[in-house]
């Protein structure tokens, strides 16, 4: 009687090799970023996948397996996300609506990291099954289609479809290579993607053509070309800075998790922050940057109330602006931090700029937090935190204080590079920005946030003051360096000496060039494909 597995064609012997092989390459690219860090196996993690796409019968089947690779990794990569914890924020609940939230909400972030998984499958396998369709014979056809094919399934048209979610692109898991990360200078963190693929290409070829005499030409293009990027990286790492012009910077961290009503002045000022500015303006700093959520209440930036806020957690920007005045007066400090404001009646997640003069200027957060910050769906309200519900703002909103151009971005903005690029475009010398990775209790949140600031800094040539309330803050400069840098576990004041920079980087000019360029790629593939079939 025939076995079960000889029965089933999936459970076969070639079968089971190529599950056990995507499984893996969905295992080493998961693990190389966090919670595993293991940054080194991004270079090889594609390998196993390739291999079987080479060997898989047809495109349908390299679907498959490409998208059994990318559910193992999408649960792994999008884990940490569910921690998200939860406040009753602004709406003045009892405790059992309260529990009833949490309890929507666990089910809500579960739904949502199945989805992912799921919705991440379909593109890694759509990437699969082109490159068995465009290059079934491997070889050069395969050097160019599929790292063009995997900038624009897996990850451009992906992060178009859910919100401008950049998690896990490839690219940012080569943050930590010094040399390597400079390349988002000139192709943003889309062109790092693109080399990482190369390189897994160059080793598959290796791997698949052992007993082909000419299998040896695509693993020495890959292998030059990882080494043309790591000596220009090496080239622009080590060309000597200018120092004039520089300043002091300082970023908060104050790290407290636990308040009572005790913990708030009656502006609504967090009174920890009272001390920590004076000691920072010790240091006489030009700068210095807060996180946000440093207030219990928001402030009126024009007059106008919110309607979904209690009256007595309302207070007037005059109020704010002799409380700071106070603390800044004869002193050329800039003060940076974040607050809830209200605005024409809307309520903004804000970063505000104070001088001893008063409020100098302010930015609204653009990308808000889908289900958290925004309502992407009407069914969503009942997931928020409370009834904090956002109006994005408008534009770069740059800061201009005296000889500085101050570009902001608030918390997770720092996964858009469309953000702080319009920034620096606009004008911008220099980027802070205020956040807050407390609401996740994994800690993979804060790395994975604080190893992309890194190629935000480097995509526009530009220092970046990076203040956390609970995560890990940084002062990084232009090449992606963290200059200092807090752990997520204790408070922090950072300080370094910063320099504004007026130079625009590639990428900030041209903006996302090599995507594209893999469209073209991409397409050409497929006009040789269909000519070679003809």
């Amino acid at each position: 009687m025939a076995s079960r597995a000889a029965k089933h064609p999936l459970l076969a012997s070639p079968h089971r090799v190529n599950i056990a092989l995507s499984l893996l390459a969905g295992l080493l690219v998961a693990s190389s970023f966090p919670p595993v860090d293991s940054h080194s196996l991004i270079w090889i993690g594609l390998v196993p996948l390739l291999w079987v796409i080479d060997r898989s019968a047809n495109p349908r089947a390299a679907f498959m397996f490409g998208a059994l690779a990318a559910a193992l990794c999408a649960l792994m990569v999008l884990h940490p996300l569910v921690s998200a914890s939860s406040w009753a924020g602004w709406a003045n609940e009892s405790h059992e609506l309260f529990a009833a939230r949490m309890g929507r909400q666990w089910w809500c972030l579960h739904g949502l990291w199945l989805i992912g998984a799921l919705w991440g499958a379909f593109f890694w396998g759509s990437w699969a099954f082109c490159v068995r369709l465009l290059a079934p014979r491997g070889g050069w056809r395969l050097l160019f289609v599929a790292p063009s094919a995997w900038i624009v399934i897996p990850e451009w048209l992906r992060v178009q479809t859910t919100f401008g979610f950049t998690w896990a692109l490839l690219g940012n898991a080569t943050a930590s290579c010094s040399a390597i990360r400079q390349l988002a200078a000139l192709g943003g963190v889309w062109l790092l993607s693109g080399l990482v693929v190369v390189v897994n290409v160059g080793i598959a070829a290796l791997v698949t053509r052992t007993h082909s005499s000419r299998r040896w030409p695509v693993p020495v293009v890959a292998c030059s070309l990882l080494i043309a990027a790591w000596s220009y990286g090496a080239w622009v790492v080590h060309r000597p800075a200018p120092t004039s012009a520089s300043f002091l910077a300082v970023a908060v961290q104050s790290q407290k998790t636990r308040y009572t009503m005790d913990d708030f002045e009656s502006s609504g000022f967090d009174r920890q922050y009272r001390g920590l500015i004076k000691d920072a303006l010790h240091q006489a700093p030009r700068l210095i940057v807060l996180p946000e959520s440093i207030a219990l209440g928001v402030i009126s930036l024009d007059g106008t109330v919110s309607s979904t806020k209690p009256a007595q957690w309302q207070h007037a920007r005059s109020l704010w602006e002799r409380e700071i005045a106070t603390l800044l007066r004869g002193s050329r400090t800039i003060l940076i931090a974040g607050l809830d404001t209200v605005e024409g009646g809307a309520d903004h997640n804000t970063l505000i700029a104070w001088t001893a003069e008063g409020i100098a200027g302010w930015y609204h957060k653009r990308q808000l937090v889908p289900f958290a910050e925004s309502l992407p769906f009407p069914w969503s309200r009942g997931m928020l935190r409370g009834r904090a519900i956002y109006a994005p703002g408008a534009g770069s909103q740059l800061l201009h204080l005296e000889d500085l151009v101050l570009g902001g971005f608030i918390c997770q903005e720092v996964l858009f590079p469309w953000v702080t690029r319009e920034s620096v475009r606009d004008g911008a010398t220099i980027l802070i920005s205020g956040g807050n990775d407390g609401v996740f209790e994994n800690p993979a949140v804060a790395r994975v946030h604080a190893a992309v600031a890194q190629l935000r800094a480097v995509e526009t040539g530009r220092y970046l003051v990076r203040a956390m309330k609970t995560g890990i803050s940084a002062i990084i400069d232009p090449h992606g360096r963290e200059v200092v840098r807090s752990h997520s576990s204790e408070p922090a004041m950072l300080q370094a000496q910063i320099i504004p920079q007026q130079t625009r980087t590639l990428y900030v000019q041209w903006g996302d060039w090599v995507v594209w360029w893999a469209w073209v790629l991409t397409l050409a593939g497929g006009i040789l494909r269909s000519r070679h079939a003809m």
